[in-house]
């Protein structure tokens, strides 16, 4: 598949700024919502089929509307980058920030998915928008494979000679990974401390690395 044109790599400096937005909501919807991780979907998945297969679990129409409301933002991101010219990062960042503002307005002791919708669709856009800087696919809103890509690419500058060509290559993939890994972590730390001291007006604080992330976008 061909770059697209519109859509210029993202920058690392943007990147990271996305990923502590994305340890900040993470945390975020852990802490204020009962544990519920509404950036990733493969334990929701794993209930649903849990439910399926004979668990009893009230909340399963919950999960399965959270799951096409994920869905519904991949599709939508896809058709508008084939048949849009707009900027979807811009489009990712606004829809970003109305949800951590919804999220303000919704009491702590609604059901933790159906509050979570707005997150489950941001997350998901966002995954979508920032899927790639520097030339390397890498999340920000979740990070099993960037410790994948952090931990193997140090091994592997940990076994070559130092004078290796390839070996600049592998510490410049950890140096990417690992900056995402800590920015990501850095927001959850951040995010925690805040919602301990200001509960469920901890949210907003993500709009301080959004409104970051735009002024990025723009001078990029």
């Amino acid at each position: 598949m061909t770059e697209d044109i519109r859509r210029p790599e993202t920058t690392v400096l943007l990147h990271h700024l996305m990923a502590l937005c994305g340890g900040l909501t993470g945390v975020y919807s852990i802490m204020g919502r009962m544990g519920v991780f509404a950036a990733a979907e493969t334990t929701n998945m794993i209930e649903i089929v849990c439910d399926i297969l004979g668990k009893e679990n009230f909340e399963f129409m919950y999960r399965v509307v959270a799951l096409l409301i994920y869905i519904s933002a991949m599709v939508i991101y896809t058709v508008m980058k084939e048949r849009s010219g707009l900027e979807l990062r811009y489009i990712s960042i606004g829809i970003d920030a109305l949800a951590v503002i919804s999220l303000f307005f919704i009491p702590l002791d609604i059901d933790p998915f159906v509050a979570l919708y707005p997150l489950f669709f941001a997350a998901a856009f966002q995954w979508c928008s920032f899927e790639t800087a520097k030339g390397y696919s890498c999340s920000t809103i979740f990070s099993t494979n960037n410790l994948k890509q952090t931990v193997t690419s140090a091994a592997a500058c940990l076994t070559m000679e130092s004078s290796s060509p390839a070996r600049a290559g592998m510490a410049e993939r950890f140096s990417f990974y690992g900056g995402t890994m800590l920015c990501f972590y850095g927001g959850v730390g951040i995010g925690y401390w805040a919602f301990m001291a200001l509960g469920n007006a901890s949210v907003l604080i993500s709009l301080i690395p959004l409104a970051a992330a735009f002024i990025s976008l723009k001078r990029s």
